[in-house]
């Protein structure tokens, strides 16, 4: 942490694309520090969506406390402003206990928006944020908290094997009969969190549109060219400090 900014509130972040052991690592520190990780995820607020999302386990939401994780319906919208406004009130609340909050996810617009300090405009009718003013950080060059920001990174070919890898192990422990459980439970096709990676596809083949290892590598290939997504946005972000992934 920046001795400068030690006015403000402390805050450590995690962030990365897809499959670089982000969780494991804010896990690992979330108990050294005895503190709560706030999930940056988009995918991970939905109730009974584990599988396909990658969902930390039971046995680690028990001995960690996270925030954002199984909070709404699946049909219901979480916004950039949601996460802003409530994780800005976790923060505070940890600080004035003396702890350190750790931010782990991949989904940039919170992380931005949250540690840049952004400023929203209205919602749009679909709950999307219309237009952002001017950051606290383009007008100021500091970010809002005093906060190491730490991004996990891979070389191309080793992201991409852990890609590959995780999604057939996905398959493997029961995506398709978890999506069938939420289909019999009333989940709408159409619902917000059944347009996430690995769902749609998944619907396809329960359609009959494309067999199992089609829709296997269709939902390996959607995650690698959303890992590309997740590094361009993150170069932007010029204040990460970039290690290395640890091995598997």
């Amino acid at each position: 942490m920046r001795s400068s900014a030690a006015q403000k509130p402390k805050l450590a972040v995690i962030l990365g694309a897809t499959a670089t052991g982000k969780s494991a690592l804010a896990m690992e520190l979330a108990l050294e520090l005895d503190t709560e990780i706030i999930s940056a995820d988009s995918m991970l607020v939905y109730k009974n969506f584990n599988i396909g999302t990658a969902k930390p386990s039971v046995d680690d939401l028990q001995r960690v406390k996270h925030h954002f994780v199984d909070i709404l319906e699946p049909d219901r919208i979480f916004s950039v402003v949601d996460f802003q406004t409530q994780a800005t009130a976790i923060i505070d609340r940890l600080n004035r206990a003396d702890r350190i909050p750790i931010v782990v996810g991949g989904t940039g617009l919170y992380i931005q928006a949250l540690i840049e300090g952004y400023a929203f405009n209205a919602l749009d009718s679909d709950g999307r944020v219309e237009k952002s003013l001017v950051s606290h950080y383009k007008r100021t060059g500091e970010l809002v908290y005093d906060a190491a920001v730490i991004g996990l990174t891979l070389d191309r070919a080793e992201l991409y094997r852990r890609i590959n890898a995780r999604t057939r192990a996905m398959f493997d422990n029961g995506l398709v009969d978890e999506v069938k459980r939420l289909l019999d439970s009333g989940v709408a096709r159409n619902a917000q969190a059944m347009l996430g990676i690995g769902y749609k596809e998944t619907l396809e083949y329960l359609d009959g549109r494309a067999t199992l290892e089609e829709t296997i590598e269709r939902v390996s290939q959607a995650t690698r060219n959303y890992a590309k997504r997740q590094a361009t946005w993150f170069r932007r972000m010029k204040y990460i400090e970039w290690h290395r992934a640890a091995e598997d």
